[in-house]
């Protein structure tokens, strides 16, 4: 039995993803390189596979990421292979922290936001959270009793929880 859902919008655990905290714990911000990931669901069965490398050439620092993806409803396949730019900010005790730039465009602008984690949601590019509009799980279960609430006849739920106290 799965969970219901609260809210009509995907959270982030439904999406494939590739964080930032991978490659620096795979040391890829050091040595850069190519390598491969794969994603499986809760029975361990493979959902897809991404192969990328990493470039930290100074000035030019990028990761290159190549899948097909295919388009559910129609079957159609397509094969990616684009590249997304790696910027970094220093921390205040020394060294660097690494962030993605969003490469999604809208309305002719690329996005451009730093990310630490970039999501594949339903189109054929991986973007930021705000781009896709995701929520996250433990957020959208934080409302489920919203309307419950409401039909009780508390206005705002802030003022429910105040008379729980």
């Amino acid at each position: 039995m799965g969970r219901q859902s609260y809210s009509s919008r995907l959270t982030t655990n439904d999406c494939k993803s590739i964080s930032v905290k991978f490659l620096k714990s795979n040391l890829y911000f050091y040595k850069g390189g190519s390598d491969g990931m794969k994603w499986k669901n809760t029975k361990g069965a493979e959902t897809g596979s991404i192969g990328f490398s990493v470039s930290m050439i100074a000035g030019n620092e990028h990761i290159r990421l190549v899948y097909t993806r295919v388009v559910d409803f129609s079957g159609e396949k397509f094969d990616l292979d684009y590249t997304v730019r790696l910027s970094s900010t220093p921390c205040y005790f020394g060294g660097r922290r690494w962030w993605f730039r969003c490469p999604l465009e809208e309305d002719g602008r690329v996005c451009n936001r730093r990310a630490g984690t970039l999501y594949l949601a339903g189109d054929k590019y991986f973007g930021c959270r705000i781009c896709y509009n995701l929520t996250y799980e433990s957020s959208r279960d934080s409302h489920r009793f919203d309307g419950v609430v409401q039909r009780m006849g508390y206005a705002d739920y802030k003022i429910f929880k105040k008379i729980l106290r």
